[in-house]
């Protein structure tokens, strides 16, 4: 399997788009919502909430290249 079919099955695991979805949001939420904890952090957290689902995935019984 090439890198461009791996990458492609990855982007078909359900873990894998709610881990971009969630580095995204947790981007906006910093400029959008008003909560007493700064931008930066919010990035920093779900940016690591994010990598912690990609690796979690990764280690997982069936391989992406099923998908």
């Amino acid at each position: 399997m090439t890198n461009t079919q791996l990458i492609l099955a990855a982007l078909r695991s359900r873990t894998v788009q709610f881990s971009i979805a969630l580095a995204v949001l947790s981007l906006l939420q910093g400029f959008v919502l008003q909560l007493p904890i700064p931008a930066w952090g919010h990035a920093i957290v779900g940016s690591v909430i994010a990598v912690c689902i990609v690796v979690l995935r990764a280690i997982t019984t069936q391989p992406l290249s099923e998908k």
